[in-house]
């Protein structure tokens, strides 16, 4: 007990006298502010902090350290990549075509502030199985972002395919594994993925336990997400809607006086082709008359009208007989039918319409409904049909407009890298059938109609669709407007009512083409005015609609009435701050229970098995704890596993917890805690430490803070003789285990040490340096020097992962990693002789050093070897270096008056330094 009073040491000391052991000998300061540092940040300590925690370490000198390294910004980038190996991180979805994942560095920003802010695990444990489901979600009020809506990323991270099981089965069923695998091991520690084709052969989980689980995630919805607060961009949005009604308001006068200076006999004329025009084109009554006068002109004005009106009659009686009206979002939401995104706008009045780039700023008007554009392309947003099951008919008849990659889309079983995707790029309303697949019954279908922030399938892979630039993929731009939705049995496509044309030719009796023009301008003019005020119909505003395509009225942007106006909406639209979605879940549906796959077989199903949770949590024997909701289950499977009563939930932190302090986890399989998992090196310790994080709240830091107050952290990494021989792989943990830093911390200690990290934090990744790029596949090269930024943000591509990083064991981000590999290998020592982020930033390196004012190169050497290495550097040990860069020095052909100028000579150095064990590893 002279060693320490402390319960964790107590517990370790215990164990090593049990064995004839003893503890080690305390590390000194130096090793330790290193330790500490690398330990909660991921970086080595700067020199002020070498300065100031090392000249005299006290127990509270230690307290100080420990609490500045956990409010160090950069703990949180720390520990978020210890969690991203668990959930299997990646910025991109593999396969053939690596699709890039929506959102995913959202969700790494995300777990930098949750870590940052010591968020309470069992809340961030919530957020990630139903953040989307909370009813009190955490907000980040300075970001204007609903945080527990990016939790449910965790499930649409690591490998998922194209296509959907209607195509080629399977595709859903291999997601559904691998959110099962992930959850159970993330979580729980445990391995229900085993129990896919039947019963877990070590653990008691149950094949009907596994697709109780399926149930659950498989009656969510795998979709996007928009994770804003409403207010985000509210204050904009309502100055532009004023603006924009300026704007109407002087592009109606404008449209007035054209009409009346264009709308006559000579520009009639002009415009009309040799082929007859058809019925409902604007241009069609003149089309008929305008080779006609006197009596002749006025029979067959006559003869229009009686034909207008027994058209729009059998119209009318083919649409009621032939289609059945689903959704009218004219006067708001539609039962079943469900929306997200800021662009979201229920259009009561026909005649909104989106700005467009280019010298034309208008291309046509909206027909009341639902819509994205009504105030800018750059606002996002989506719609989603019912499950096409429950919609009556065969096929699905939508009145839509849309562009700039929006998109329809057919989801079937939640496969959401669907191929039935296809783009609109129509400005003009158009019939678009759908078909139901009513000849699938079996499977979970429903529609979207979606802009391109809000897709979860976009970018899409090569070849889907048209080929993309750089600008359409990142410009946020994109559009769609649904008037109405019928259901029918058949393909065709509603006929078109002619209401304003029977308008136009009740109007008068024109015996001449005079008199035809003037009631041409007149009808014209009073439908530009019912749409000023807002009580143009829907039939009208396709009159417009066609009037747009005419050079009869102003679009050009350079109207000097219309100009400024115009500019001054443009000027809002760039203050829109863009969308943040993310991939995620969301529980459109009732719940629906998962048949068994019969030996795990997709063509052989068994009973529907109701959604539930394991019975190893269950009382009375029950076989499965029942969800009562009626919904996916998911709120409630958060409960359970977010539960105090969980006996796995907290102790497997706890685990990870103590695994990334020390090296290896009291068990030592942190993501296997069954049967084939480690048995706990110190079982009552995990227990103690297990209901000291619970009773504190559930606080990472509370727990990191403890472990690191111990004498058994503390300790050097001297070993005996006599411990080496009875406890070799230092399971009780004799002395502090000296290790090899993890790949992103050996880079970012390059950057470091060398001064050039660039130390923000958050935003999107950048591509690692590659020696060869695949255009089809999106795996292009990023900077050598990563832009100097954390190794956090580099992006992680499944199909290709960043080869400096995976040389040095970043885990495969296909599946969820516990621990990661440590190998010792040639291509390791190759890759720090070789690899170009190596010599680059060695060469920056060597180019800052050389601009310093030292003359002495032996006081250079020796600073340079104290950032490497984070301590005092012994005399014979500098001297050994001196001799080296002399040596250098001859074979670069320098002399004693330019060796401090010498930049390849000190890049040399750096290089070197870069290369020695004691840099990559912590002692």
């Amino acid at each position: 007990n002279r060693w320490s009073d402390h319960p964790i040491d107590q517990f370790i000391l215990k164990s090593l006298r049990n064995a004839g052991l003893n503890p080690a000998k305390p590390a000194d300061p130096s090793t330790l502010i290193r330790r500490l540092s690398f330990t909660l940040t991921g970086l080595p300590p700067t020199q002020s902090q070498r300065e100031e925690f090392t000249k005299e370490l006290t127990e509270q000198s230690w307290k100080t350290a420990v609490q500045s390294y956990l409010d160090s910004p950069h703990f949180g980038e720390r520990f978020a990549r210890h969690w991203m190996d668990v959930v299997r991180y990646t910025d991109t979805y593999g396969y053939e075509w690596d699709v890039p994942a929506k959102g995913a560095w959202r969700y790494r920003d995300y777990l930098i502030r949750a870590f940052n802010s010591d968020v309470p695990y069992d809340q961030l444990v919530r957020e990630q199985i139903a953040g989307d489901l909370l009813p009190e979600p955490r907000i980040d009020q300075d970001l204007q972002l609903i945080e527990s809506h990016i939790g449910p990323m965790f499930y649409q991270l690591g490998e998922h395919r194209h296509g959907d099981s209607q195509e080629f089965e399977g595709i859903h069923q291999e997601m559904l594994d691998n959110k099962i695998d992930a959850f159970s091991k993330a979580f729980q520690g445990l391995t229900i993925a085993c129990a896919r084709c039947h019963d877990h052969k070590l653990d008691p989980i149950s094949q009907a336990e596994y697709y109780a689980l399926a149930g659950t995630f498989m009656s969510s919805r795998w979709i996007s997400r928009t994770v804003d607060l409403p207010e985000r961009n509210a204050a904009i949005m309502s100055q532009l809607e004023l603006a924009k009604q300026k704007l109407k308001q002087a592009m109606a006068a404008v449209w007035i006086e054209d009409v009346k200076a264009k709308i006559n006999i000579q520009n009639l004329d002009g415009i009309q082709p040799p082929q007859k025009l058809p019925i409902g084109d604007i241009n069609h009554p003149w089309n008929e008359i305008y080779k006609l006068e006197g009596t002749a002109l006025k029979d067959h004005w006559l003869k229009l009208l009686n034909s207008h009106i027994s058209e729009d009659k059998k119209a009318e009686e083919f649409n009621s007989a032939n289609y059945t009206l689903l959704a009218d979002f004219r006067n708001g939401p539609v039962d079943g039918w469900f929306t997200d995104g800021q662009g979201i706008k229920y259009i009561k009045t026909a005649g909104e319409f989106t700005l467009q780039p280019g010298d034309h700023f208008i291309k046509a008007l909206m027909l009341p409904g639902i819509a994205t554009s009504s105030l800018s392309t750059k606002l996002n947003g989506v719609l989603r049909s019912p499950l096409t099951r429950d919609i009556p008919g065969n096929f699905l008849h939508v009145s839509l407009s849309g562009g700039e990659q929006a998109a329809y889309r057919t989801v079937i079983d939640n496969a959401f890298l669907c191929e039935k995707q296809t783009f609109l790029a129509t400005d003009r309303y158009q019939w678009k059938a759908l078909n139901l697949f009513k000849d699938q019954p079996q499977r979970k279908t429903f529609l979207e109609f979606t802009t391109k922030t809000s897709n979860p399938n976009f970018p899409p892979r090569w070849g889907l669709g048209t080929k993309l630039t750089e600008a359409m993929e990142t410009s946020p731009h994109s559009w769609f407007s649904i008037n109405k939705i019928y259901s029918a049995a058949g393909p065709g496509i509603p006929h078109k009512r002619l209401s304003p044309f029977i308008t136009l030719l009740q109007s008068g009796e024109p015996k001449s083409k005079e008199e035809a023009a003037t009631l041409y301008q007149n009808w014209l003019i009073t439908i530009i005015k019912a749409w000023a005020v807002g009580t143009a119909t829907d039939e009208q505003v396709q009159v417009l609609n066609n009037l747009l395509q005419t050079p009869w009225i102003t679009k050009s942007r350079n109207h000097a009435t219309l100009k400024p106006l115009i500019e001054k909406c443009d000027q809002l639209q760039q203050e829109l701050k863009t969308p943040r979605t993310v991939n995620s879940l969301a529980d459109h549906d009732g719940g629906s229970d998962y048949k068994l796959n019969i030996r795990g077989s997709y063509y052989e199903l068994g009973e529907a098995i109701p959604r539930g949770y394991l019975r190893l949590l269950a009382e009375n024997n029950q076989k499965t704890i029942p969800f009562s909701s009626e919904g996916s289950g998911r709120l409630e499977l958060a409960n359970l596993v977010a539960s105090a009563d969980n006996p796995l939930t907290a102790r497997v932190y706890v685990n990870r917890i103590w695994q990334w302090l020390f090296g290896t986890g009291l068990v030592d399989t942190p993501s296997n805690f069954g049967l084939l998992g480690g048995r706990p090196s110190h079982p009552e310790l995990l227990d103690w430490l297990t209901q000291q994080f619970i009773e504190h709240d559930w606080s990472t830091k509370t727990l990191i803070r403890e472990i690191l107050s111990t004498q058994t952290w503390r300790q050097s990494g001297m070993t005996s003789l006599s411990a080496s021989e009875h406890d070799p792989t230092n399971r009780l943990l004799h002395h502090f285990p000296t290790r090899r830093l993890e790949a992103e911390a050996i880079g970012d200690s390059m950057l470091a040490t060398s001064g050039i990290l660039e130390r923000q934090l958050y935003g999107k990744p950048h591509n690692p340096f590659r020696t060869a790029e695949d255009e089809m596949k999106r795996l292009f090269s990023g900077p050598i020097d990563g832009n100097r930024r954390r190794m956090i943000y580099t992006k992680v591509t499944i199909m290709e992962p960043s080869k400096f990083l995976a040389t040095f064991n970043t885990p495969d981000p296909k599946i969820p990693t516990g621990a990661r590999d440590i190998t010792n290998t040639p291509s390791q020592a190759l890759t720090l002789l070789n690899h170009p982020f190596v010599l680059e930033v060695a060469s920056q390196w060597g180019q800052r050093v050389v601009m310093t004012q030292e003359e002495d190169p032996r006081r250079r050497l020796e600073n340079m070897l104290e950032q490497a290495y984070s301590r005092e550097i012994d005399p014979a040990e500098l001297n050994l270096w001196h001799s080296t860069l002399l040596k250098l020095s001859d074979l670069r052909g320098a002399t004693p008056d330019t060796i401090m100028k010498d930049q390849q000579l000190w890049t040399d150095i750096a290089h070197t330094i870069f290369n020695s064990k004691e840099f990559i590893y912590v002692r």
